[in-house]
């Protein structure tokens, strides 16, 4: 094997430097002699000397490790390039990913609008419909109007006769009152009576006692024909009904009742009806109570000459307000009433027991408090008594509240108005139930006279 320094000098002559190879060193590219090069491979190795056997193995050494560089730098080079191919595809995929899911999205997004398109398109065409039924209806509503306008146009023209609600309600009653009340009881007529009597729980039963109460009653003190209208003039010839309907049989409760053979005689100064009930108390609660009222003038010997003097059907419900007066056709009606709370039913008796009743007086006997009941009114013909020595009362049913004081007098006024008017009075405090005597006895002249009331309470229903 040939020195190192004999195989690098054949390359040229003298001190000229010989071509770069790869791996040599950058001395030799600068022309450096051999045994400076060498001196300096050893410095670099760590190992002093010049000998050429040294410097090649520190030459071979250094080029081992250069090209261990730059392979690791090419591997490096090979290993960022798949990284970024890496990279790339990982890049790549993660975008076609978001392209896969954009598209998705879009779609979506598509089909959600082409729903509200789809939607919105049926909307409008309900909306379309709903305004056509809007406008069919508005039409309908229009015509309805328009028959209920015309409608209300003919009632007013047939019900124009009415003076007051009343009078109006008048003409209706019978079949409202068929509909809602003929079925009860096992079946009634319009025109019955009331089938529960005066004085029924004055001597109650044990049960009696348990379930009757007071109650809150009406009281109609008088009738008043206040007023007439052409055709009719006074004296008038009354006959016909009036009549309370209430909430215990709903069955007529007569007031007055007189057929049109034996008519009243009323007079402008004497208008008042001659009332003979009722024939027990009248109840109210917050169900109607109905007064009834249908009278008539007698015209000539033919039925068809009879005037109405008054058609009216008055309602009250308990807590109302009763005007008192009312308009008719030919006529106004004052009807005098009082509410009674917390009342019981008095049935009076009155009876003759000594002497006789005075001639030439005029006789009055009414029941009060605050309110006078006119119980019986006679002039010439006399006391009217029975075989007994009762007296016949013309009306015999009062309400008395319970609290209060129920009042009895008689007073006998002379006819020619030139004597003074005797009168007496007896009181008595309500009960519940039972008959009372009067302490004192009624006198007029040297008739005397005994009270007695019975008391009642009520069963509701």
């Amino acid at each position: 094997m040939k020195p190192a320094d004999e195989e690098l000098g054949k390359g040229g002559g003298g001190d000229r430097p010989c071509p770069r190879r790869p791996g040599d060193a950058d001395g030799f590219i600068r022309g450096e002699s051999v045994s400076e090069k060498g001196k300096k491979a050893g410095e670099e190795l760590g190992t002093p000397g010049n000998s050429p056997e040294e410097v090649a193995a520190a030459t071979i050494v250094k080029g081992r490790r250069a090209r261990r560089r730059i392979a690791r730098a090419k591997k490096a080079e090979q290993c960022a390039g798949k990284i970024d191919v890496m990279r790339a595809v990982v890049a790549a995929g993660l975008a076609k990913r978001k392209a896969r899911e954009a598209a998705r999205i879009a779609k979506a997004k598509a089909e959600e609008a082409e729903e509200a398109w789809g939607t919105a398109k049926a909307k409008a065409v309900e909306a379309e419909e709903a305004a056509k039924m809007a406008e069919a209806a508005a039409e309908e509503a229009a015509r309805a109007t328009e028959a209920a306008d015309e409608a209300r146009r003919l009632k007013d023209k047939e019900t124009e006769w009415a003076q007051c609600e009343e009078e109006l309600v008048a003409s209706n009653f019978r079949p409202f009152w068929n509909r809602h009340f003929a079925n009860m009881h096992g079946g009634i007529s319009f025109h019955e009576t009331t089938s529960i009597p005066a004085k029924c729980y004055t001597y109650p039963t044990p049960d009696d006692e348990h379930y009757t109460r007071t109650m809150e009653t009406m009281q109609i003190v008088s009738v008043k024909v206040t007023a007439i209208k052409e055709p009719l003039l006074w004296p008038l010839q009354v006959f016909g009904i009036v009549a309370v309907r209430d909430v215990l049989d709903h069955k007529r409760n007569i007031m007055f009742q007189r057929p049109r053979n034996n008519c009243q005689h009323i007079s402008e100064d004497d208008p008042y009806l001659a009332l003979t009930g009722p024939s027990r108390a009248v109840a109210v609660s917050m169900k109607p109570t109905y007064i009834e009222v249908s009278l008539k003038v007698k015209g000539g010997t033919a039925n068809s000459d009879d005037k109405d003097l008054s058609e009216l059907l008055v309602n009250y419900r308990s807590g109302c307000v009763l005007y008192g007066v009312y308009p008719s056709r030919l006529s106004t009606l004052e009807l005098k009433h009082d509410i009674i709370m917390h009342s019981v039913e008095a049935t009076i008796c009155i009876k003759v027991t000594g002497g006789s009743w005075p001639d030439g007086f005029r006789g009055v006997t009414s029941s009060a408090d605050d309110l006078k009941v006119k119980l019986l009114d006679f002039g010439h013909d006399g006391l009217p008594v029975d075989d007994g020595g009762m007296i016949k009362l013309t009306r015999s049913v009062v309400s008395v509240g319970l609290e209060e004081m129920l009042k009895v007098s008689a007073m006998a006024c002379p006819m020619n108005k030139e004597q003074v008017c005797e009168s007496s009075e007896a009181s008595f405090k309500p009960a519940k139930a039972g008959i009372s005597l009067s302490r004192v006895e009624l006198k007029s002249g040297s008739c005397s006279m005994e009270v007695s009331v019975a008391w009642s309470l009520f069963y509701p229903w």
